[in-house]
């Protein structure tokens, strides 16, 4: 009785931690946007929820000078407004003692009043409390916007720059371009921040990067920056916790959360107009007593729609840029922070729900089950409501919902099945993709089946026809279908003579896993062999094909190993044990890479490494495949050891081994010489073409000293 309780505690809680692996899974790695984007809609809610009853006006620390529709009405179109309207503004208001001001507005020079420009940078300069707008944007070659390697000339950069140890740089948004043109008025500023607002996935702003890296200078947003004056912080520093640390005179004086692009999530303290808002054209005919400004911070901006300055965020889809400033810079100055909970601790969460549901899931009966779930995800929505109104806290809501849903369900189904409904499960659905040998394992081990996903390093192998859909246009359907039976007959018998399992058929292709369910020796090398000999297979029937007039069919295949989720990735009413995640990925990739190198057998590194001097192999290129951040190695297969080459292959690869060195070190026709050595042994042998092709291209246009060696594949 004992026993039976424990294996119920154990297999409850391993369900739910596996539920909440899957859905860890599937929010950070494979529908991230997705899941984020949904998630992002529950913080809008509850933000909704929270400054739901704030009154318009309450702040008025902060005042905003509104460049508004009644603005342009009295003075006429904005853009031929006189530029002597700003030094009058800024005389009144400090004047009237305000402590700082902040210009949401790019300016341009005024060509056709140069004089008017003069007043208005002296009267910056005499202010001494200004900050303007910087704007940065990523380069747009195609209408002649490219890439700047320095700051305007005259630009007075070091007065306004920050700097963090070179390791720390890469965490903050890099630009391309600099977009400032009227240098002289930046100059005359006390100080400058960039207004380039950072929206997440679904253009809503909910954060914002403190700082923009150009040319390796980090130039804080413009609120950012005023906040730093306004407290006199004096240095900044990267903590463990990858926060930012403040001091001021060598005293520490709080930490700012960021993340690790070193964006601050935005506290939102109300609805529009939560901020003091005054008519910009009241200030200029100084309709209001100067003394209302005493003591007031200043933004100056504009509310109207056709001046391109309105944002979406949580609460409003047309938001002005201005009260976005204003309360990035009043969270700043409360040190009042919206605090995202880490993914560690997010994860904690998802695997204490689903452990702890789990265990009571496998006593209680359905209703109680039912009524518990929802239980336990209306209280988790009601948790994390209370948690972010009261305590500016943001912790996640879908995924741990998700991760209670997922639990429920796999409970449910591992409750339902008995042992002999295991086996013949077992045995229907492997028995077509795997042997009769594998099937019989796993029916003496089937714990060896982790239902729901598990962790494992394998490889995958995908094959696909080459130019299918002009053969298949050659055919009538009954002669297609025969054509492509006998092909893929043949070759699922090769996998299945390596001990690999038959993930899936899609049309021509063929995707195969080896080392899953159960693994068998090296599955590298066997799929590996299983390559060589469908080629091998594939050129015999070519020749059946040759003499019946029928087409010839040519494949290309891919091969990578590394680690992937294997398991269940369906229902109880539709099972499919499969693989996912990078590796599988990656895998898909290089099978159509062979087009690029005339290549038919295309491996990943690891592939390579585990099969070892049990294969013959050629390094083909540093390749960054379509969807992939970071290059990969890839190699052509060209045989096991066991069968060996032909010593015309031998000779071709001691060739094209000089020749790809050689093109590695830009010497271009040292490069050539060997490649068309390789050719001349062998006219078609597919990479070194391309290679050839490569370094008639790089010997007219060079790729320059900082060139890697990265080929990028722009295509699936």
């Amino acid at each position: 009785m004992l026993k039976k309780h424990l294996r119920k505690v154990i297999s409850g809680a391993f369900l739910g931690l596996i539920s909440a692996i899957v859905i860890w899974i599937l929010a950070k790695y494979v529908a991230d946007e997705l899941l984020y984007s949904y998630e992002a809609k529950t913080y809008d809610w509850r933000v909704k929820k929270k400054i739901v009853d704030v009154p318009e006006q309450s702040i008025e620390d902060i005042v905003i000078v509104d460049i508004d529709g009644r603005s342009i009405s009295k003075l006429g179109k904005f853009s031929q407004w006189q530029r002597s309207y700003y030094p009058k503004v800024i005389k009144f208001l400090n004047e009237g003692g305000a402590v700082t001001i902040g210009m949401d507005i790019l300016f341009d020079r005024d060509i056709w009043h140069p004089e008017d420009d003069v007043e208005f940078v002296n009267t910056v300069a005499e202010a001494g409390n200004i900050y303007n707008a910087l704007y940065f944007e990523m380069e747009d070659s195609l209408n002649w916007r490219y890439v700047m390697d320095d700051e305007p000339q005259g630009f007075e950069a070091g007065r306004f720059y920050y700097q963090f140890p070179l390791e720390q740089m890469e965490r903050f948004r890099r630009e391309d371009r600099f977009e400032n043109e009227f240098i002289e008025l930046l100059n005359a500023s006390r100080g400058c921040g960039h207004v380039n607002f950072r929206a997440d996935i679904d253009g809503v702003v909910r954060g914002i990067h403190l700082f923009t890296n150009f040319n390796n200078h980090l130039y804080p947003s413009l609120a950012f920056k005023m906040f730093l004056d306004l407290a006199g912080i004096d240095s900044l520093a990267i903590n463990e916790r990858q926060n930012m640390d403040i001091f001021r005179e060598g005293a520490y004086l709080g930490e700012i959360p960021v993340d690790s692009k070193g964006n601050m999530m935005i506290n939102y303290f109300g609805s529009f107009k939560t901020f003091r808002y005054i008519s910009f054209y009241d200030v200029l005919k100084e309709r209001l007593p100067m003394e209302y400004f005493q003591d007031k911070i200043v933004l100056i901006g504009t509310t109207v729609p056709g001046l391109y300055d309105l944002r979406s965020v949580p609460f409003m889809q047309a938001f002005p840029g201005v009260e976005i400033h204003a309360n990035l810079l009043y969270t700043l100055l409360q040190q009042n922070f919206v605090h995202h909970l880490s993914n560690f601790q997010t994860f904690l969460i998802m695997i204490a729900l689903g452990v702890i549901l789990g265990v009571l899931l496998s006593y209680a009966g359905p209703v109680l089950s039912i009524l518990l779930i929802f239980a336990v995800g209306f209280g988790h929505v009601i948790i994390t409501s209370v948690l972010l109104m009261n305590n500016n806290l943001w912790v996640e809501m879908i995924t741990p919902l998700l991760t209670i849903f997922l639990t429920f369900t796999a409970v449910y189904m591992y409750r339902y099945m008995t042992e002999e409904k295991k086996k013949r499960f077992i045995r229907t659905t492997f028995s077509r993709f795997v042997t009769k040998s594998v099937v019989d394992e796993l029916l003496a081990n089937p714990e060896k089946i982790k239902l729901g996903g598990e962790k494992k390093n394998c490889t995958v192998l995908f094959s696909d026809v080459a130019g299918f859909t002009t053969i298949s246009e050659q055919l009538s359907p009954e002669e297609l279908v025969h054509l492509l039976n006998a092909y893929l007959t043949e070759m699922t018998n090769i996998v299945f003579k390596y001990d690999g399992m038959l993930d899936k058929y899609e049309g021509d292709a063929i995707m195969a896993v080896f080392g899953a369910p159960v693994s068998h020796g090296n599955h590298a090398y066997n799929a590996c062999a299983t390559a060589i000999d469908m080629q091998i297979k594939l050129a015999k029937m070519r020749k059946f094909w040759r003499k019946q007039g029928k087409p010839e069919l040519t494949a290309r295949i891919g091969v990578n190993t590394g680690p992937m989720v294997v398991g269940n990735m369906g229902s109880e009413t539709r099972f499919d044990y499969t693989v996912m995640g990078d590796a599988v990925n990656l895998g898909a990739r290089l099978e159509p890479a062979n087009k690029e190198y005339g290549s038919m057998i295309m491996i990943g590194q690891e592939t390579c490494a585990m099969a070892g001097d049990k294969i013959i192999t050629r390094a083909l290129d540093l390749l960054r495949v379509k969807g992939k951040t970071e290059p990969v190695k890839v190699y052509e297969l060209l045989g096991t050891t066991e069968r060996g080459v032909s010593d015309d292959m031998m000779r071709i690869l001691e060739f094209f081994q000089q020749g790809f060195n050689s093109y590695l070190k830009q010497d271009w026709d040292l490069a050539i010489n060997y490649f068309e050595q390789a050719l001349s042994i062998k006219t078609y042998d597919g990479p070194s073409k391309r290679y050839l092709q490569r370094c008639h291209v790089f010997k007219e246009n060079p790729p320059g000293d900082g060139w890697d060696g990265v080929f990028v594949m722009t295509t699936k």
